[in-house]
C-alpha cells in the first residue's frame, strides 16, 4: 500500500470513504465541503491499487500568534475503511503528515477528537479552547485583546469559511511540530537560559538537549550537549506553553537540588493566555 498526497482531480474520489465514515453530516454539509474545503486543502491517502482505504485531510487556517501571522493545519476527516482498520493506517498517515508540516516549519498542528484517547499517543493535547455567545463575531481587534493566539479573519478565511446552523464549540486538541517556530513567540519577563531536554518519538527535529535563550519578547532553542536543567515530553511542553498545565507539573523529572531555581525560570515564560479557535472543518 501507499501514501501519497490525491491529485485535486483525485479528491472527489475521497467523497466516498468520508461518507461511508462520517455517516451523520448531511449531503448539503458535504457537498459544500468538497466544494469549498478541497478546493486547496490536502488530502494524505492511503493507496491499495486504485482504491483509498484511509486518509486525512490538511485544511489550512492563518493565526495571529502574538504579533505574527503564521499557518497551522487542521486535521480533519481521518477515516479509514472498515475492512482496514487495526492496521497501522491511521499511525501512518499522522505521522506522515505530522512530519511533512515540520518540514514546512508550521508550528503546531489542530484537531476536534471524536474520542481525546485516540490522539494522546500522538502527543495531542486538550488545548485552552472556550466558546462565549457572540464570540465568533467579533472584530479582530476585540480577539486580540484578550487572545494570543486566535484564527485571523482574512479573504482567505471568510473564502473557505463554511457557515452550519448545527454546530457546537467541541474542546480542540493541539500538538507542537515546529518547535523553533513556536517557542520563536515566547518571551520571558527576563532574560534567561534555560537547558531543556526535549523528547519526541515521532518528530526527531525536536528531540535532543538544547540552550533555550529568551529575550522579553521570544526565544530560542540551540542544541547542546550539556547535562539539561529539566527534561520534559513534547506533549507537556505544549500544555505548558498552551496555558494548560503550571511550572509544578514539568518538575517531576527536575533534580531536587535544581528545583527551586528551574521552577523560577518557568514561572518567567510568557505562557500563552487565552486560545480561541471556533472552527469545526
Amino acid at each position: 500500500m501507499e501514501i501519497r498526497y490525491l491529485s485535486q482531480e483525485e479528491k472527489e474520489n475521497s467523497r466516498v470513504l468520508y461518507e461511508e465514515v462520517f455517516v451523520e453530516d448531511e449531503k448539503a454539509f458535504v457537498d459544500a465541503y468538497y466544494k469549498i474545503k478541497a478546493a486547496d486543502n490536502e488530502i494524505l491517502a492511503v493507496m491499495d491499487e486504485e482504491s483509498i482505504v484511509a486518509m486525512l485531510h490538511r485544511n489550512p487556517y492563518t493565526f495571529r500568534f502574538r504579533d505574527k501571522s503564521l499557518r497551522a493545519d487542521y486535521l480533519v476527516a481521518v477515516a479509514t475503511r472498515r475492512s482496514y482498520r487495526h492496521q497501522g493506517l491511521m499511525r501512518r498517515l499522522l505521522t506522515r503528515a505530522l512530519q511533512d508540516m515540520e518540514r514546512e516549519k508550521q508550528p503546531f498542528a489542530f484537531l476536534m477528537p471524536a474520542d481525546e484517547a485516540i490522539y494522546l499517543p500522538f502527543d495531542f493535547r486538550l488545548m485552552g479552547n472556550e466558546y462565549e455567545e457572540g464570540l465568533a463575531s467579533l472584530e479582530e481587534k476585540l480577539l486580540s485583546e484578550t487572545y494570543d493566539l486566535y484564527i485571523e479573519k482574512n479573504e482567505d478565511y471568510h473564502k473557505r469559511h463554511i457557515s452550519w446552523p448545527e454546530w457546537e464549540a467541541t474542546p480542540m486538541m493541539m500538538r507542537l511540530v515546529h518547535l523553533p517556530s513556536f517557542v520563536s513567540q515566547i518571551g520571558a519577563e527576563n532574560e534567561q537560559d534555560l537547558l531543556l531536554a526535549v523528547t519526541d518519538p515521532i518528530l526527531a527535529e525536536n528531540q535532543g538537549t538544547f540552550r533555550w535563550q529568551f529575550t522579553t519578547e521570544g526565544s530560542r532553542l540551540l542544541p547542546v550537549t550539556e547535562e539539561p536543567e529539566l527534561t520534559v515530553s513534547i506533549a507537556d511542553l505544549g500544555s505548558f506553553l498552551c496555558g494548560m498545565t503550571g511550572p509544578e507539573e514539568l518538575l517531576e523529572a527536575c533534580p531536587e537540588e535544581k528545583r527551586a531555581e528551574v521552577q523560577k525560570k518557568l514561572s518567567a515564560i510568557r505562557v500563552l493566555e487565552g486560545i480561541y479557535i471556533n472552527e469545526t472543518v
